[in-house]
């Protein structure tokens, strides 16, 4: 209802809930994504001629964070799913 009253446009129920639902989504992504920039930051920002652009990195997640998260998330994925299975085979060659 607050949402009719600010835009001024009625939108229907089942719109408005998969509305809220796309903003609540894009918001965890941003979330994710600026946690996962700004907790090694120190390691990708050194201040070097050279080094990357914090103000780039954040207007690109901004702008792409919708897709970066679940990216990020699956390559996290596979990469633990990578090092579990060496990790057994390690542990196999160990025990023969």
């Amino acid at each position: 209802m607050f949402l009719v009253h600010l835009v001024g446009v009625r939108i229907p129920e089942g719109q408005l809930k998969f509305l809220i639902m796309l903003i609540t989504y894009y918001l965890i992504c941003v979330a994710y994504c600026f946690f996962q920039l700004f907790s090694k930051y120190k390691q990708r920002y050194d201040g070097s001629v050279t080094s990357n652009s914090a103000e780039l990195d954040t207007i690109m997640v901004i702008v792409m964070a919708w897709v970066l998260a679940p990216i990020d998330i699956s390559l996290t994925w596979i990469r633990w799913y990578k090092e579990a299975e060496e990790a057994k085979r390690r542990q196999e060659k160990q025990i023969l």
